[in-house]
């Protein structure tokens, strides 16, 4: 603290006189206080700011480390999007492949209903009504190309191109739903090929006039062949009076009325060389004359003639000559 007035004389040359500046002691003193005060909040000033750097040093070592962390996540992340985008590319090829194969089966399998539709129709065989309304008509026939085969025309390119439409999260599903139909289709055209086999078997057993399978349902109560003092000429099987009785092949009449111990029968010329009897008839259920398919129902089972019990007596003649049936009636098994 200063307790005197200051005063300085200020001297600039010889013949000018000397300048006086006085400084109260008041004056001094707020100046000191002033400077004191500067210096004080200066020296705190500093003091904070040696503290933030202090402070800071460690933050900015570790905000360097994570600035070197992103650059390498940056560049994992960038690696990451690239394995993504191949691995999307491997995917989409795949099913496109799928798409394909996928489009040259369908078209085979069109081709496949076109060529089992042909061997229907070329063996006689019935077409169910969805077959038949694939078959081409010749009221809509154009030009030559309109003669194809019937069908719905599926081109592969045309149906690989609609697959390729579809979104890509949808084309697997959509693949594996086309996969799961073909599946069924290729069933279904199995299915036809047996049944097609089938019928082509018994149509060719029938163009040969052999009868086949079983007469009627029941027991076999006697069969062809030595019995007692004499000769069984053909098979009994047992059954209510009543049951039907079927033709087991295709034919023609030729004979119905009693016949001693035969009672009612009804016979059936199959052409060629066979033809079958059928024996203790309760009742007819054709005519002569009448022309008879495998099947039809020619009468019911009695107890007509000289017989036991309700049964009916089934020979198969061949050139008029009885054969043991068992055989024919086996066929239907094979």
């Amino acid at each position: 603290m200063i307790k005197n007035d200051i005063t300085i004389i200020v001297v600039s040359g010889e013949k000018q006189e000397p300048r006086r500046l006085h400084f109260s002691r008041k004056f001094l003193n707020i100046a000191l206080y002033t400077i004191i005060f500067l210096a004080t909040v200066g020296l705190v000033r500093l003091g904070f700011y040696a503290n933030e750097i202090v402070t800071l040093r460690p933050m900015s070592v570790e905000n360097i480390d994570l600035h070197t962390e992103n650059d390498s996540l940056y560049v994992e992340l960038s690696g990451l999007h690239f394995s993504k985008d191949s691995l999307l590319n491997e995917v989409e090829t795949e099913r496109v492949s799928h798409a394909r194969r996928l489009a040259e089966v369908t078209d085979e399998l069109e081709r496949l209903e076109n060529f089992v539709t042909d061997l229907k129709i070329l063996a006689g065989y019935k077409l169910s009504k969805e077959d038949a309304q694939k078959l081409p008509s010749t009221s809509d026939a154009e030009s030559p190309d309109s003669l194809a085969i019937g069908g719905a025309d599926i081109e592969t390119e045309s149906y690989l191109e609609g697959l390729l439409k579809t979104p890509q999260d949808s084309l697997g599903s959509t693949i594996d739903n086309e996969a799961v139909t073909l599946a069924k289709s290729l069933r279904e055209k199995r299915n036809d090929l047996r049944d097609l086999r089938n019928f082509l078997e018994k149509k060719a057993t029938l163009l040969e006039g052999r009868p086949v399978g079983w007469p009627t349902s029941g027991i076999i109560s006697s069969r062809f062949g030595p019995r007692g003092r004499g000769f069984h000429s053909g098979i009994d099987i047992a059954n209510t009076i009543g049951t039907p009785i079927y033709a087991t092949g295709d034919g023609v009449v030729t004979f119905k009325g009693y016949v001693g111990a035969m009672g009612k029968e009804v016979e059936i010329n199959h052409g060629s060389e066979f033809t079958t009897v059928y024996g203790h008839l309760s009742r007819y259920g054709v005519d002569i004359g009448d022309r008879v398919e495998r099947g039809d129902i020619i009468g019911y089972i009695g107890n007509t003639g000289r017989s036991t019990g309700p049964h009916l007596h089934y020979e198969v003649r061949v050139n008029g000559v009885p054969v043991d049936p068992w055989p024919y009636i086996q066929k239907e098994g094979e």
